[in-house]
């Protein structure tokens, strides 16, 4: 599908569609095949709206006979599944046209005629327009799409003159390939706000590295990704109940996501035994460290631990807890973890838990729920690290109630994974990088 575009013909011009099957190749799979079988010949552009966009793929238009209150509502008798990716909508672009379910899509498409970003992250872009003419003796590219969005429409946004609103033939250019123009726009993630029981709450996706999950009420993302997947989520400023708790301890409360290259070590257990450690601090007391799987199969690592911190210049310790869940699909390993002070741990220990519990990576080609916070051993964990801290020495560590050595403490990652092999070797501050990732430690450096 990389090496083939869409030719359009009407009446008075033409324009090559460009496809982008890498984004969603399901959906172009699908238009190729509709092209092939001759489904779009004969179709109108049956919805024009100037400076947004056109739509065209209903074939109740086909038919002079159809009352015109029909058109838009006809379909290939099937629905495809949305593939929601980071293409921006701006001019010329090709996208989806579907109902308000998100997988309602079939065999209509629009062309956005100005850019309408707002579209980002809600339809499924496809392809795009290649702006100049093909035939130095017709219209094409832009000034078709110019053509069309111009016509005159009725009340409905229905064009009058039929005629020149009607693709002639769509065709399938093959061996298609393009370099005088720069690829598309992309969004790396997007932010949209999704109506749940209860209210609304704020959905993170991020394209470049196929994962999402619901933002914790009024905490924000930063992120610091690169080849590897670093997120850091904080409370807002409009979070009072912990704003109020950063003033009293001097420290802001972290939710940390992470992804790294898959090492052999990892592929042994079935999942990453890595632990997240605090430059400066001594050794970590772990007073859980579970691996356990869902029902799927797939395994996770969750670590609950302390370290001990001393403050320059003061005889003072501070005690930090971190909780941390470890995962990995076929290509990658993620880590998510909450980091905070020790006497504040359980009081933010739910933004840990919403993270993980909306938590969605891709699996066998698919975004799918990592579903691990069902698990009793992980509600168990959650329940105790809601409790009030006893000074009391720690527990054993249990794992499927055997006890297990905690051998990956300081073991090395691969070596191309530098900012992830710094974590795991207790550097992380050491570095610029680190510095600015871990920002919430560095009133103690």
């Amino acid at each position: 599908m990389k090496h083939k575009a869409v030719l359009i013909t009407m009446q008075e011009g033409t324009f090559l569609i460009e496809l982008f099957p890498e984004d969603a190749p399901n959906t172009v799979h699908n238009f190729l095949k509709l092209v092939e079988s001759g489904y779009y010949d004969g179709i109108v552009f049956h919805r024009i709206i100037p400076g947004f966009m056109i739509q065209a793929g209903d074939p109740n238009t086909k038919d002079p006979e159809v009352d015109r209150s029909l058109w838009g509502q006809g379909g290939p008798g099937y629905k495809i599944a949305a593939e929601i990716n980071g293409l921006q909508h701006d001019r010329g672009i090709v996208s989806m046209a579907r109902g308000e379910h998100l997988d309602s899509a079939g065999s209509q498409f629009f062309i956005v005629h100005r850019d309408s970003n707002f579209l980002d992250g809600e339809y499924t872009a496809f392809g795009r327009i290649i702006p100049i003419a093909l035939n130095p003796t017709l219209p094409g590219g832009f000034q078709t799409l110019d053509m069309i969005a111009n016509l005159e429409t009725d009340n409905r946004d229905a064009p009058l003159d039929v005629t020149k609103a009607t693709i002639v033939e769509a065709s399938i250019a093959e061996d298609f390939f393009i370099s005088d123009f720069a690829g598309p726009d992309r969004n790396t993630s997007s932010i949209k706000q999704l109506r749940v029981a209860g209210g609304v709450t704020e959905n993170y996706l991020n394209y470049l590295h196929n994962i999402s999950f619901d933002l914790p009420l009024r905490w924000e993302v930063q992120d610091g990704s690169e080849d590897y997947l670093m997120l850091v989520l904080q409370p807002t400023a409009g979070e009072h109940n912990v704003q109020a708790e950063i003033e009293k301890s001097g420290f802001v409360p972290q939710v940390i996501i992470l992804s790294e290259e898959i090492t052999p070590i990892d592929l042994e257990a079935g999942v990453s035994t890595a632990f997240f450690l605090i430059k400066g601090a001594d050794e970590p007391k772990v007073s859980a460290n579970y691996i356990f799987e869902n029902d799927d199969g797939v395994k996770a690592h969750l670590v609950v631990g302390t370290q001990e911190l001393p403050i320059p210049g003061t005889t003072e310790i501070e005690q930090f807890k971190i909780i941390q869940i470890h995962f990995m699909n076929s290509e990658l390993s993620y880590s998510i973890i909450y980091v905070n002070l020790t006497e504040w741990f359980r009081y933010e220990i739910n933004a840990f838990v919403q993270t993980v519990d909306n938590f969605e990576v891709m699996f066998d080609g698919k975004m799918q729920p990592i579903n691990f916070s069902e698990s009793p051993v992980f509600r168990q964990i959650i329940v105790d690290a809601k409790a009030k801290p006893e000074p009391e020495s720690l527990p054993p560590v249990r794992v499927g109630g055997c006890l297990i050595a905690t051998a990956s403490y300081g073991s090395e990652l691969a070596p191309q994974v530098q900012q992830l092999r710094e974590l795991r070797d207790n550097t992380i501050l050491q570095t610029e990088s680190g510095a600015a990732f871990m920002t919430g430690f560095n009133q103690f450096y």
